[in-house]
């Protein structure tokens, strides 16, 4: 039987965390809930470097297309007045993802046996997220629930979009490096040891380019095996790694410091940042909860952490701003707007003006990704082309300069 970890909320407002031994998840959440503890996340334990982490687990058939699909069909159907009941019911037979199937009727049942919308959600980690679950809770607590379903149903598209976004604009440069990559090996290995021969029965002094050339090229030969071997442990034991915790914050640390990539990273999360703040906030969940759920959903351990400091400032009551500053990781821009607007009760408002800054910000970073990219592809296809040519032509001339005139 699995061991899940958890973390939630108690009677008093205090967070907290532990270990239970469940057969799903479901079964967590319902042993939380007899005690008046409000689950925030839920998820099966990992085991360091043992086979059971999630490199080796089967993931998840459902797609965030899908949930989003979900989302935006629910609040069209509760906007023209169709019960929640009869929403779930309706999505539940158009619904094609056997898996996503299996999960909407779970949710249908429980709903029709009494439970809140919320609740039977949380149940179901694998579809809805902290995030999602926590912003459902507060919609129907205030009334509001197709109002922040919409909300919710537009981050999650802007969210998709943005992948898309980037995916299309690595592509280019992922090919154009795996081509230069692809052509560097069969230099070393077809090429180049047809011109190793000519060049040493000159009985010049080899160039020193030359000899590099040679000794790479006879590295690739002789020890290809050994290169296939690293690629392949390099292959398992990376995504082991970063499946622990320590590696994790090294990756998500790393993937903020990558020239280019690194400041597109950095504004598509605080774009992330300002739009999940915004719709929790406006959601009307207490501050500190909202705090709690976005670090755990930002999707980058380095700025999570950050943002577990912002809590605790808030909690020692220094407000958003001042723990913002202090943790470093934020930009001046975000730490101003939220100031202003929480001097001016305005917070909503300075949050929205701050995602629309770096959705704009995250847009042209991406238009012109190809162009930035290209000096540098530029760079190394030139420093690798005179390379070669200099390993290849220096031994030329050199037996050129010697012979008689």
């Amino acid at each position: 039987m699995p061991i899940f970890e958890y973390k939630g909320i108690n009677a008093n407002g205090q967070s907290v965390t532990g270990t239970m031994e469940a057969p799903v998840s479901g079964a967590v959440f319902d042993q939380l809930d007899k005690q008046n503890i409000t689950p925030v996340k839920i998820s099966i334990k990992k085991e360091g470097f043992s086979f059971n982490t999630s490199l080796f687990k089967k993931k998840s058939k459902i797609k965030d297309i899908e949930v989003t699909q979900f989302t935006k069909q629910l609040v069209t159907l509760m906007q023209a007045g169709v019960p929640i009941i009869s929403s779930l019911d309706a999505l539940v037979e158009q619904t094609d993802n056997p898996e996503f199937k299996t999960i909407l009727k779970q949710i249908h049942t429980d709903v029709e046996e009494g439970t809140n919308f919320s609740d039977a959600l949380k149940k179901h980690p694998t579809a809805f997220n902290e995030a999602y679950t926590s912003s459902v809770k507060a919609g129907e607590t205030g009334g509001v629930l197709d109002q922040v379903l919409q909300r919710v149903g537009m981050l999650m598209s802007y969210e998709a979009d943005i992948k898309q976004k980037v995916k299309g604009a690595i592509r280019y440069p992922i090919f154009v490096i795996t081509g230069i990559g692809i052509a560097f090996i069969i230099l070393m290995t077809v090429v180049v040891p047809k011109f190793i021969p000519i060049i040493v029965e000159q009985g010049n002094e080899i160039p020193l380019p030359t000899k590099i050339m040679i000794g790479i090229s006879d590295f690739f030969i002789g020890f290809w095996w050994l290169l296939i071997l690293i690629g392949i442990g390099l292959f398992i034991a990376v995504p082991i790694y970063i499946a622990t915790p320590k590696g994790r914050y090294k990756y998500d640390s790393l993937k903020l410091k990558i020239p280019v990539f690194g400041n597109l990273f950095l504004k598509s999360y605080m774009s992330r940042f300002a739009h999940m703040f915004e719709t929790l906030n406006k959601s009307g969940l207490p501050i500190l909860q909202t705090m709690e759920i976005v670090s755990t959903t930002i999707g980058n351990k380095v700025i999570s952490k950050g943002l577990d400091q912002v809590g605790q400032g808030i909690e020692k009551g220094q407000g958003i701003s001042v723990p913002l500053k202090e943790s470093g990781l934020f930009p001046p821009l975000v730490i101003r707007m939220i100031a202003v607007g929480e001097q001016s009760g305005s917070l909503d408002e300075m949050l929205h003006n701050v995602a629309e800054h770096y959705d704009n910000e995250v847009n042209y970073l991406i238009e012109n990704l190809v162009t930035m990219i290209e000096p540098i592809l530029t760079i190394t296809i030139g420093a690798m082309v005179l390379f070669l040519a200099l390993s290849i032509f220096l031994p030329i001339w050199s037996n050129m300069g010697q012979m008689p005139g």
